[in-house]
């Protein structure tokens, strides 16, 4: 097994409860911005543009269940929280070159 060493830190009950109202303020008011941001409605092309890929790579995440169609039959709309949940889920990995 690879185990990674971690530093331990002592703290008492009232550094704690600190520790962890600050946590849950930060917590509640992403929230709250969350639910307070108007939703807006994109079509393919402008989603692609904000994403900055190519409108045939948003059908791609349509298809792998990285972003949710709205739109009905062929038409392509998205949400902007579902673009603002991708971007956050988005991560970004470096190919080391030799």
């Amino acid at each position: 097994m690879n185990f990674q060493e971690r530093p331990i830190y002592q703290i008492d009950s009232k550094q704690l409860e600190y520790v962890l109202e600050e946590l849950l303020d930060k917590k509640f008011d992403e929230l709250l911005q969350r639910f307070n941001t108007p939703e807006v409605i994109y079509t393919r092309d402008e989603t692609a543009d904000i994403l900055g890929v190519r409108p045939n790579t948003v059908s791609k995440y349509i298809e792998q269940g990285l972003l949710t169609n709205k739109g009905v039959g062929r038409k392509v709309l998205i949400s902007s929280k579902e673009i603002d949940r991708l971007f956050n889920k988005k991560q970004v990995s470096f190919k080391q070159v030799a």
